[in-house]
Formats: C-alpha cells, sequence, structure tokens
C-alpha cells in the first residue's frame, strides 16, 4: 500500500502550521519601490515654471525614496490644475505610486465652491511647495501704461489663459476690488504664449506673471528693458524687488484688506504638491519624508537658485497648517473672496 498521499497531507499540514506561527512578512517601503516607477501627475503643460518645479523634484527624490524609483511625470492640463487633482484623488492608484502636483490656486478650489474640484483638500497628504510665488504685473515697453499709478486712470490689454486661470483671474479681481482698468485677452494655453503675444504687441502685458521666471526665461526683457514692472502681488515684497509697490498697499478698506489677504495668500505655497487619501501610512509618510530631505539636497539647492526659486519653499506640515487655516476662515470672509473670484470665472 502505497503511502505518499498520507506523506503528502501530513507535509500540506505542517506547512500550514508553520505558516501560522511565521506569518509573512509585510512588504517594506524599500520592497514596494524598488524597480518601480513614482509618477507625478502635473496639471500643467510642458514648459514654463511649473513645468520647471516639477521637473526638479523629478531628477532628484528618488534618492530619498527607500527603494529609489524611477521617476516620470504625466502632464494632464487643465484650469488650475483642478482636472488632474481629481484624477489623483479619484481614479489612481492610492498605493503611492503616484502623487499630483500642480498650481498654487488648487487647493483652494473647493473652498470657493468650485463644482468641477472633486477632492478634498483636508484628505490629501500635503508634500510641500518647491516655492512660494510673488506674482508681478507687467507692461510692455511701448504700452500706455508706463506707471503703477496708471494702472487705476488707462486701460492696460494683458493676455490670459481662460477666465479661473490666475492671468485672468487676479487682474479681474483687482479690477474689481481696487478699480484697475485691466482688459483681459483670453484664450491662451499657459503663460509662454502670452509672453510672445507681448514681444508681438499682440498684448500689452501681464496682469500676474510669476516673478521667479522672469530672470531665468526671459533675462532680457530686465537687461533690455523691455518691460516695466509695475506691482508685486503677494503677501510681502519679493527681496528683488524692494522699490515695486506691494498690492497690500492699495487696499483703502478693512475688507479689502482680508480680500486680498486670502487672495494673495494663495501664492504662498507657489508649487503645491500631494498624494491622494488611502496611501499606506509607511509609504505615504516615507514620500513626505523625502520631500524634506529635498529641501536640503545640495544639487537641489542649486538648481532652485539658478531657476530663482530658492525662496519659500515649504514642507507638508507647513502646507498642511495653512490650508486648514483658510478653511477655518469665517464664512462672510469666503463669501466674499468667492464673490470676486466668481466674477472671474
Amino acid at each position: 500500500m502505497r503511502e505518499w498521499p498520507r506523506l503528502g497531507a501530513a507535509l500540506a499540514g505542517l506547512a500550514t502550521i508553520v505558516a501560522a506561527a511565521f506569518p509573512a512578512r509585510a512588504q517594506s517601503v524599500a520592497d514596494f519601490y524598488r524597480g518601480k516607477t513614482l509618477t507625478i501627475v502635473l496639471g500643467l503643460d510642458p514648459g514654463g515654471t511649473y513645468d520647471a518645479s516639477a521637473r526638479m523634484v523629478a531628477r532628484s527624490i528618488g534618492k530619498y525614496i527607500p527603494g529609489n524609483p524611477n521617476v516620470v511625470i504625466q502632464y494632464m492640463s487643465g484650469v488650475n490644475a483642478v482636472p488632474a487633482a481629481n484624477y489623483v484623488y479619484n481614479i489612481a492608484p492610492h498605493d503611492g505610486s503616484t502623487i499630483w502636483g500642480g498650481a498654487r490656486l488648487a487647493p483652494f478650489e473647493p473652498l470657493f465652491g468650485n463644482a468641477n474640484a472633486r477632492f478634498d483638500a483636508a484628505k490629501v497628504r500635503w508634500l510641500g511647495s518647491t516655492a512660494s510665488e510673488t506674482g508681478v504685473v507687467i507692461a510692455w515697453r511701448d504700452a500706455p501704461v508706463q506707471t503703477t499709478d496708471d494702472l487705476f486712470t488707462k486701460e492696460l490689454i494683458v493676455g490670459a489663459t481662460i477666465p479661473g486661470g490666475d492671468t485672468y483671474l487676479y487682474p479681474n479681481a483687482l479690477n474689481k476690488l481696487l478699480g484697475t482698468k485691466f482688459k483681459m485677452v483670453s484664450g491662451y494655453s499657459s503663460q509662454e504664449p502670452i509672453g510672445l503675444a507681448m514681444e508681438k504687441g499682440e498684448v500689452q502685458g501681464s496682469g500676474n506673471w510669476s516673478w521667479s521666471g522672469i530672470p531665468v526665461f526671459h533675462a532680457d526683457w530686465l537687461a533690455d528693458k523691455k518691460i516695466h514692472v509695475l506691482m508685486q502681488l503677494g503677501l510681502r515684497k519679493h527681496p528683488d524687488l524692494p522699490d515695486t509697490p506691494l498690492v497690500m498697499d492699495y487696499a483703502k478698506t478693512p475688507e479689502q484688506t482680508q480680500i486680498l489677504s486670502v487672495l494673495m495668500g494663495m501664492k504662498q505655497f507657489g508649487y503645491p504638491f500631494f498624494s491622494p487619501p488611502g496611501v499606506p501610512e509607511d509609504r505615504a509618510a516615507a514620500i513626505e519624508k523625502a520631500f524634506g530631505d529635498l529641501f536640503h539636497d545640495a544639487d537641489f539647492l542649486a538648481e532652485a537658485k539658478r531657476q530663482n526659486r530658492s525662496a519659500g519653499m515649504a514642507t507638508g506640515a507647513e502646507m498642511t497648517k495653512v490650508v486648514a487655516a483658510a478653511y477655518a476662515l469665517p464664512d462672510d470672509v469666503v463669501a466674499k473672496a468667492r464673490d470676486v473670484i466668481s466674477a472671474a470665472k
């Protein structure tokens, strides 16, 4: 009589007992990322300052994540990077393989009632921002507007993307709040085509250009005095622009100050990133830590300096605190700011 079936059954039972006594080791963060790809879904087109920010991160962050994954950028453009945020929050894998990078207005879109923003800014894990951003109002050298005071008495034709984008939203908000006379010509795909339009004479300037990009991508505008930098858009002056007026100085009432503080506060985190909810805690923590480590990396800091974006780097914890404070603002302040923003959409 053959005994092999009995022996097989006995061995199978022994294997079960051993497995129960010594459960399989959980997959480590390094095991998960080793040989894999981390995708940054960037909510903007290639080129320009947002793409430059994402490329800085993609080049260096992999060495700070256990397992050292490859890092790639996937482009998914849309107004204020909201479609990309929706994708990462609702559709992309929540396993730590995908993060979002995008526009500075995106964290506040749900707060201000954008029905298309189908993500919860309080539930994502904010990873950090590679810089703060100071916007500037600029006019081409032969524009009828040559001084800051001219903004309130003469029309300045400025290029814009579409209503809701920050190149449209900010000048339109200043028209409504402060009485400036911007005329927006919308339909440009991004900031760089607006620059070409200025050079060709199609428009006369921009109501919100990222200051950090001008010395890097358009140094000739400054060297050859092709533009006038008329106003800074932010909560405080940029160190490069000590003599350029700050928009906050033009608020005439407490209400205007409140609303401008909200609008300009959105620029504090100029180049934000988040990972979606539901990512295993050890992986989510590893990615957030990698961002923090990145901000001390010599190569990353050198590149940031070359790109004129070495000011205002923020950790995920810092971003989380400020975003939470914005969502805790009194309803009347939010409503007033929403009214101004909705007029620009």
